[in-house]
């Protein structure tokens, strides 16, 4: 099974900064009179911020109106913006590197806003040839469009890709747009992953990588 190409998911897969955003999310529900328990946002990872916002509201049978949906995602933000610190997560990082050193494209795939997601990959040691942020698509994940624009800026076809996930959304994603899909358990246990063709643990992520990249043997 050779791959040519990886797509990482960024959130929870490069950089631990998921337990930020659900802190953020939780916060701005709050201050509007509603409260949500963390797993609620966790397994809504890659949606886009005012998609969230609604799907919540639905996963709760309540009613909501723009002018709320708008006020809650500007305070998320906002929170985030001030409040969130992160690190990187030492085996992705491990596994970037290995991959740069071999020239395999590497890109990334994430809901994040392109400001964010700037300032984190700014700080890596590698650079990566392909980055889709939330900014690029019209439908978020778990829609396929995020990975396929990823895949359409290179000559692979989509079951020569690999990506790295975390979360159910983004499975559903890059499954749907063809690729093979590791899920990384980082935010999730295994139960909420299935999706995925294979489920490993961070310590696990560089030799799984290498047994399916051509040219990592």
């Amino acid at each position: 099974m050779n791959k040519k190409a990886v797509c990482f998911d960024m959130d929870g897969v490069i950089v631990d900064t998921m337990r930020h955003h659900v802190e953020a999310w939780r916060h701005a529900f709050n201050i509007n009179g509603y409260d949500h328990e963390e797993l609620i946002f966790y397994l809504r990872e890659g949606m886009p911020g005012k998609k969230t916002i609604v799907d919540v509201f639905n996963h709760s049978n309540v009613e909501v109106n723009e002018e709320l949906i708008e006020r809650i995602y500007v305070q998320k933000r906002d929170y985030f913006k001030e409040h969130a610190q992160y690190e990187f997560i030492e085996e992705t990082v491990s596994t970037l590197i290995a991959l740069s050193d071999k020239r395999i494209p590497i890109a990334v795939v994430t809901g994040s806003r392109k400001e964010f997601v700037s300032e984190v990959l700014s700080k890596l040691p590698v650079t990566f040839d392909i980055i889709v942020t939330g900014d690029d698509v019209k439908e978020g994940k778990p829609s396929p469009e995020p990975y396929l624009l990823a895949m359409d800026r290179l000559s692979f076809k989509p079951s020569e890709w690999l990506v790295i996930e975390n979360a159910p959304l983004g499975i559903q994603s890059a499954k749907s747009a063809g690729a093979y899909c590791l899920a990384v358990e980082t935010t999730l246990e295994e139960k909420y992953l299935k999706e995925a063709d294979q489920i490993i643990r961070p310590k696990e992520m560089l030799l799984q990588v290498k047994s399916l990249i051509k040219g990592m043997k």
